[in-house]
C-alpha cells in the first residue's frame, strides 16, 4: 500500500513511513498492526499506548505475544498468569484445573503468588 495507489490516507502513508524508519526496514514488510480479525485495538485498551498490555473484561493481564505463539489468543494476546506459568516449567493447566492467584490479585502474577487448583477447590477459596 503506497501513497501513488491512493490506498491509503496521507497520514497513514507517513505514519508508516516513520515507523519503517524507525524499525529500519521498507514499509512492505510493516504489518498493519491488527490481528487475525482484522478489527484491531483502538484508544486506551490498544498495545500501543499501554505497553503491549491490556485487561480483560474479568480483571486478567493479557500481554500481547504474536498470533504464531502456542498460548496466543487470535489477535496475538496470552493471558500473563498464564505465560508465568508456562515458563517457569510447569505444563500448562488441563482440562478442570485453575491457575489460582493466592492473594486474589489478579495482577499479581509473580510464579509464587500463583496455584495450580481443580475447579472444584478454586471455588471453594471463593465462597468462603
Amino acid at each position: 500500500m503506497t501513497r501513488k495507489q491512493g490506498k491509503v490516507s496521507k497520514t497513514t502513508h507517513y505514519r508508516r513511513l516513520r515507523d519503517a524508519k524507525k524499525l529500519g526496514c521498507s514499509v512492505k514488510e510493516l504489518t498493519d498492526g491488527r490481528g487475525r480479525n482484522k478489527k484491531g485495538m483502538r484508544g486506551v485498551r490498544g498495545g500501543p499506548w499501554n505497553n503491549q498490555k491490556m485487561f480483560s473484561q474479568q480483571g486478567y493481564v493479557k500481554i500481547r505475544v504474536g498470533c504464531q505463539h502456542p498460548l496466543a489468543d487470535p489477535n496475538g494476546y496470552t493471558y500473563e498468569h498464564l505465560l508465568v506459568w508456562v515458563s517457569a516449567g510447569n505444563n500448562r493447566p488441563s482440562k478442570g484445573y485453575l491457575l489460582h492467584h493466592r492473594n486474589r490479585d489478579k495482577t499479581d502474577n509473580r510464579i509464587e503468588n500463583l496455584e495450580l487448583c481443580s475447579r472444584s477447590k478454586h471455588n471453594k477459596y471463593h465462597r468462603s
